[in-house]
């Protein structure tokens, strides 16, 4: 890599202060992502004039080929403006094309600051000029009125198939509350048993996380689950978009949402 370095372990607290400059809570989750959780491996570091300025990284999640996510990115505030996230994220998106990566996603928050305005404009317009598109958004995700909007990059071409759909069973298995928001929750689940989840399944979920004091759930499927959309709708789910191709070519990410209040 030309201007990155991988991360180790003694960078830890540096690169929780680089990411401390921008928002504190990304901070905290960071810092325990990287000591008791995923830990600093694919993460990348970049420096300048021997100074930690920069951090930068990825994951790939399961059952996915070449699929890529964007994990945390971020320059120092003192540094911003002069060209090293540019550098930072073109290192990386060289390392990932020559991995055999296939695509890559990041996650972005439209947070509206009361003092700082748009926190995130500069990152959203640098991938943007990177040729990062816009693919999907979570509105209320984070918490009412901040949205997640997920962003996209074909790193290889499309290999055109058409896979076929099969019928999978599909089990809850737990509902918990999506780190980094405020009462948005989603449910577990695991490909088990002889069939696949019940209306009257989807219910249980639903009232386990309105006692917990749950606004909203998000539930996300592969696009080739047969039955998968009938028992969700029925309960209440809609579908409200989809990540293109991301299990593999043809075989996409479908997103629902459950409301459990009307939003001013």
């Amino acid at each position: 890599m030309k201007f990155l370095r991988p991360m180790c372990e003694n960078d830890i607290d540096q690169v929780v202060e680089v990411i401390e400059s921008h928002d504190e809570d990304d901070a905290e989750e960071a810092g325990r992502g990287y000591r008791l959780l995923d830990g600093v491996s694919n993460q990348y570091v970049l420096e300048h004039e021997g100074q930690l300025i920069g951090v930068t990284g990825y994951y790939t999640p399961p059952n996915c080929e070449g699929t890529y996510w964007l994990s945390w990115t971020y320059i120092q505030d003192d540094y911003t403006g002069n060209g090293h996230g540019r550098r930072m994220m073109t290192d990386l998106l060289q390392h990932v094309k020559e991995l055999g990566g296939r695509k890559i996603f990041l996650k972005i928050s439209n947070y509206q600051d009361p003092e700082d305005g748009d926190v995130y404009g500069a990152a959203w317009h640098l991938f943007q000029s990177l040729g990062f598109t816009l693919e999907l958004t979570n509105e209320n995700f984070y918490d009412i009125g901040e949205a997640q909007r997920i962003l996209s990059m074909r790193v290889r071409p499309v290999v055109a198939t058409t896979p076929l759909d099969e019928y999978v069973p599909v089990r809850f298995n737990a509902v918990f509350e999506i780190a980094e928001t405020d009462g948005a929750y989603t449910f577990g689940w695991r490909e088990d048993g002889d069939a696949l989840f019940t209306k009257e399944d989807v219910e249980v979920g639903l009232n386990e996380v309105k006692s917990d004091g749950a606004r909203v759930v998000f539930l996300t499927f592969p696009s080739n689950f047969s039955g998968i959309r009938e028992p969700l709708v029925q309960a209440g789910f809609r579908e409200h978009g989809l990540l293109g191709d991301y299990f593999e070519d043809g075989v996409h990410e479908l997103h629902f949402v459950y409301y459990f209040c009307s939003l001013p």
